[in-house]
C-alpha cells in the first residue's frame, strides 16, 4: 500500500511538470513571441492622406518593448494589414521578407499588422512560412479602424518624417516593387 502511494505521487507529480512543461510559451524560436497593440485610446477619425501625418499608436513589439508609431521617426516604415485567410496576403508575405531581409539593416522598418488571428494561429503561420519581420496583432481592430483599412492586404509607407506617401490596397506583384518602394523613400 505504502508502494501505491509513492508510485501514485510520483505519477501526479510527474504529469504535472509534464503539463506546465508543454503548456509554457517556447523561446527557442524567434518567431514564437508576436507583438500586440496596446493602444487604447479613442481612435479619433483623422484623414487618411499624402503627405499627410501617419495616425500615431501604442504597440508591444515582438521584443516586450514598447513603442509608438511616432518613435520610429528617423526610418522609413511600412505597415502591411493582413490576415491568414487572405490568399494575397500569403502570396506576399514572402515578398515582404524578402525585402525584411534586405532593408532591415537600413533605416526601414517593415511591421505586419494582423487583423484577426489568434496569436496560436499568428505563431504556426510564420513558423511554417520561416517569417521573421515583426508581426503586431491588432485583435480589436483598433489601427484597422485608425487606418480605415477595409480590405488585405493593404499597405501604408511611411517616410522617415512620419508621414503617408503611399498606400496600396492589393498585394505587391514581387519582393523588388517592395524594396524599390521602400529605398524611394530612403533618399
Amino acid at each position: 500500500m505504502k508502494h501505491m502511494r509513492t508510485l501514485f505521487t510520483f505519477i501526479l507529480i510527474s504529469t504535472l511538470m509534464l503539463s506546465l512543461i508543454a503548456c509554457s510559451p517556447s523561446n527557442s524560436n524567434s518567431n514564437d513571441t508576436i507583438g500586440k497593440v496596446t493602444d487604447y485610446r479613442s481612435n479619433t477619425a483623422q484623414q487618411i492622406i499624402k503627405n499627410g501625418p501617419a495616425p500615431d499608436f501604442q504597440m508591444q513589439m515582438p521584443d516586450g518593448k514598447i513603442k509608438f508609431l511616432s518613435d520610429l521617426h528617423g526610418k522609413v516604415v511600412l505597415l502591411n494589414f493582413w490576415r491568414i485567410n487572405c490568399p494575397y496576403c500569403i502570396l506576399e508575405m514572402p515578398y515582404l521578407q524578402d525585402a525584411y531581409n534586405e532593408l532591415s539593416a537600413e533605416e526601414v522598418v517593415i511591421l505586419g499588422i494582423n487583423t484577426s488571428d489568434s496569436e496560436n494561429e499568428i505563431i504556426k503561420f510564420l513558423t511554417s512560412k520561416k517569417l521573421s519581420f515583426p508581426i503586431i496583432r491588432d485583435s480589436d481592430f483598433y489601427v484597422s479602424t485608425l487606418y480605415q483599412v477595409r480590405y488585405v492586404p493593404t499597405t501604408y509607407l511611411i517616410d522617415k518624417t512620419g508621414n503617408i506617401q503611399i498606400v496600396k490596397i492589393g498585394a505587391f506583384a514581387n519582393a523588388n516593387d517592395i524594396i524599390t518602394a521602400l529605398k524611394a523613400l530612403l533618399q
